[in-house]
C-alpha cells in the first residue's frame, strides 16, 4: 500500500476542525520551522524533497521559491492557486474541504520560507462553500495564535485572506490569477517580469497548487531527504489523483509516483 502523506486524516471524524486536527499532529511543521529552522532552511528542505509543482506544469517547488526576488524593504507574497478548473478534477477540492487546516499549515510554514507576512488563497468561486469551510478553519487558525501576530512567540507575523474568483477559466493561469486578485479582468500578464519579480501589487509573489502547499507540511516534518525516497527517479513523493468515469470506486487516491496507469 501506497503511504499517505496528506489524506491519511481525511475520513476522521470532526478533522475540519482545529481541535481534531491538532490532535492527530496538526501544525508541527509550523512549531518546527518556526522554533527551530530559518526560512533558507526551510527552502532547503523543499529542494532536497524534489517537490514538484502539483498543479500540472511539474516545475522543482524549492527552485521556484529560491527565484523570489528579496529587495529590502519591499513585501512579499504566497498565492495559493485553488482556482481548480480541469474537467474531472477535483482532488483540491476534496483536500480542502476535507482537511483545510492542512492548507493553512503549508501556507503559514511556506510562507515562512519565503518571508510573506500576507498570502492569499484564491478559490475558484463555483467554490463558495468550500470558501466558507476555509474562512471557518482560518478563524480558528486566528483564535488559536497560529495566525497573526507573533505566532508561537517568533516573532515571525502572518496575515492569510481567501478570496474567491469569477469562475473564469483563464484564471487558473497564474498572471491572469494575479490580475483577478487585484481586482481586474483575469488576463494573463506579458512575461517577464515574472511574478517572482514584480506579481501580486507589483511585489515579489510565488503561486503554487493547493497540493504542493499541503505537500510542504510533511517534507518539513520528516524532512526533505524521506520524502525523496518515495517516488521514482525525478518524480519523488506521493500524488493525489481524481478518479473518476465509469470506475467501480471514483474518488480522490494517493499514491506513490511511479504506480503504473494499469494498477
Amino acid at each position: 500500500m501506497a503511504r499517505k502523506l496528506l489524506i491519511e486524516h481525511a475520513d476522521v471524524q470532526g478533522i475540519a476542525s482545529y481541535d481534531v486536527y491538532r490532535k492527530h499532529g496538526g501544525y508541527a511543521s509550523v512549531e518546527k520551522a518556526l522554533k527551530t529552522m530559518s526560512p533558507d532552511e526551510v527552502v532547503e528542505e523543499v529542494k532536497k524533497s524534489g517537490l514538484r509543482g502539483r498543479g500540472g506544469a511539474g516545475f522543482p517547488t524549492g527552485m521556484k521559491w529560491s527565484f523570489l526576488a528579496k529587495p529590502e524593504g519591499v513585501e512579499r507574497h504566497l498565492v495559493c492557486n485553488a482556482d481548480e478548473s480541469e474537467p474531472g478534477t477535483f482532488k483540491d477540492r476534496y483536500l480542502m474541504e476535507k482537511l483545510p487546516h492542512l492548507l493553512i499549515e503549508g501556507m503559514i510554514t511556506s510562507s515562512y520560507a519565503l518571508g510573506a507576512r500576507r498570502s492569499y488563497i484564491y478559490i475558484r468561486g463555483e467554490f463558495m462553500y468550500v470558501l466558507r469551510i476555509l474562512e471557518k478553519a482560518i478563524a480558528e487558525a486566528y483564535a488559536n495564535g497560529m495566525l497573526g501576530k507573533n505566532i508561537l512567540g517568533s516573532g515571525y507575523d502572518l496575515d492569510l485572506v481567501v478570496t474567491p474568483g469569477g469562475g473564469a477559466y483563464i484564471c487558473g493561469e497564474e498572471t491572469a490569477l494575479l490580475e483577478s486578485l487585484e481586482g481586474k479582468r483575469g488576463n494573463p500578464r506579458m512575461k517577464p517580469p515574472f511574478p517572482a519579480v514584480k506579481g501580486l501589487w507589483g511585489n515579489p509573489t510565488v503561486v503554487n497548487n493547493v497540493e504542493s502547499i499541503a505537500a510542504v507540511v510533511p517534507i518539513v516534518n520528516e524532512g526533505g531527504e524521506a520524502y525523496a525516497k518515495i517516488g521514482i527517479e525525478r518524480s519523488t513523493g506521493t500524488k493525489l489523483i481524481s478518479a473518476s468515469g465509469n470506475l467501480v470506486r471514483p474518488g480522490v487516491y494517493e499514491i506513490e509516483l511511479g504506480l503504473s496507469v494499469e494498477e
